[in-house]
């Protein structure tokens, strides 16, 4: 069975914007709180993620516009929510957080993906 290549190609631009995330927010922890931090870091991440899944991930012709960014942040809010969700639930239940953590990040991907694909970049 052969994976799509937009499917590879999200991975990759995820795994990025994960860097990016991570890098961004350990840089700002030196001058800013770790709340503010972390919403700063994953607000460059995310719109590094929206450029690179607009024009190479899912190569959407259409121009952007408000209800695109509109509906990008809400499946953003809607992946978080996944994320979190399914951390705690699993958390819960087996008490691994490695485990956990892979876990939801893998529904959150699976979450994201779907929803970036059929409605955002549609």
């Amino acid at each position: 069975m052969r994976i799509p290549a937009s499917i590879c190609k999200f991975v990759v631009s995820g795994g990025i914007a994960t860097c990016i995330d991570f890098v961004c927010y350990m840089l700002l922890r030196l001058i800013a709180w770790p709340s503010v931090a972390k919403t700063i870091s994953m607000v460059i991440a995310n719109i590094w993620s929206y450029i690179v899944n607009k024009r190479w991930v899912f190569v959407s012709r259409r121009d952007t516009d408000s209800k695109m960014i509109g509906t990008y942040v809400v499946v953003q809010v809607l992946n978080l929510g996944t994320n979190v969700g399914v951390n705690s639930l699993m958390l819960h239940l087996t008490g691994y957080v490695i485990l956990s953590f892979v876990f939801a990040t893998l529904c959150a991907t699976i979450v994201n993906y779907s929803l970036q694909k059929l409605i955002v970049f549609k």
